[in-house]
C-alpha cells in the first residue's frame, strides 16, 4: 500500500489554502497568508469532524 498525502487531512487544507490563495491573488500567493488560511481550514475541519458547531474566527 501506497501513502497518499493528500489523504492526511492537513496536507489537504494546506493544498486547498495554496489553490484559494493563488486563485485570489492570481500569482504565487504570500506564504504567511496561505499558513494562517491552511491552520483556519484545518481547524474548521477537525471542528466538523468533532461534531462542534463553533468555527475559529475567519480569516
Amino acid at each position: 500500500m501506497t501513502y497518499d498525502p493528500l489523504d492526511d487531512l492537513f496536507h489537504a487544507c494546506a493544498l486547498r489554502a495554496f489553490l484559494e490563495q493563488s486563485a485570489q491573488c492570481r500569482q504565487w500567493p504570500d506564504q504567511e497568508a496561505t499558513r494562517r488560511r491552511a491552520y483556519f481550514l484545518y481547524e474548521e475541519a477537525l471542528a466538523e469532524k468533532g461534531g462542534r458547531t463553533h468555527s475559529p474566527t475567519k480569516l
